[in-house]
């Protein structure tokens, strides 16, 4: 996996075990990287280019930038639909499916009972199916976590294991994670081979346990770190 970007020198290889870190002190540079990396829906005016084995990767499907971890949810829309499509599928494709054929009859007829049962010309929706019985479930991720690097730990494994993220850049991170968590961050990223890029601002105090540390000062020079 790797990360570069056509104004810039810089590659971020993603190897195996590594720390991968870009440090933009420059704003102007800063805003408008950030502002790329966000920006899925103008891809290609982004600089931005993630690849595969020399493959180009579409950068809103597998790459996810997160500004805010505070405001991450395992139940936004997209992981939410995806798993309804799973969900649908486990059924349609096991003995789930009797049983939820016989619970949408019994539906029907309790509907059908419900409108006979009113004085006035009453109409219901005669499609109820699977899919209308997961949306009356309302089946959802269970969000309550302890802590927030836990909270970003199962984003990170729904997000690859249902949307095939390939690469996540975190802005800011290290401001919301004590060392010890960010101890733990990498040591679930690397056991499961995600690919990681952090962003700052500054260099951090432990810049040092990153091996792989690009730095753009606020003169707008790229600087290759070597630890």
């Amino acid at each position: 996996m790797k990360l570069v970007h056509k104004d810039f020198h810089f590659v971020f290889h993603f190897k195996e075990n590594t720390r991968s870190l870009l440090v933009i002190e420059q704003p102007r540079i800063f805003l408008r990287l950030v502002s790329e990396l966000t920006a899925s829906d103008c891809e290609e005016e982004s600089g931005f280019v993630l690849s595969e084995n020399d493959e180009v990767l579409k950068k809103k499907d597998k790459l996810a930038c997160i500004v805010n971890p505070l405001a991450i949810s395992l139940n936004e829309r997209k992981l939410l639909s995806k798993l309804g499509e799973l969900l649908k599928k486990e059924i349609l494709s096991t003995e789930l499916l009797v049983e939820g054929n016989r619970i949408i009859s019994d539906l029907e007829s309790y509907v059908i009972n419900i409108v006979q049962g009113m004085e006035w010309g009453l109409v219901y929706s005669d499609k109820m199916d699977i899919q209308s019985l997961l949306k009356l479930a309302e089946i959802r991720f269970d969000d309550m976590h302890e802590s927030l690097v836990e909270k970003i730990l199962d984003y990170m494994k729904v997000s690859c294991e249902l949307l095939d993220v390939k690469c996540f850049v975190f802005v800011h991170l290290l401001s919301y994670l004590t060392e010890y968590e960010v101890e733990k961050f990498y040591e679930y990223v690397h056991y499961q081979k995600i690919c990681v890029l952090l962003v700052e601002n500054r260099q951090p105090d432990m810049v040092k346990k990153y091996s792989e540390t690009i730095i753009i000062d606020k003169d707008s020079c790229e600087i290759h770190l070597d630890v």
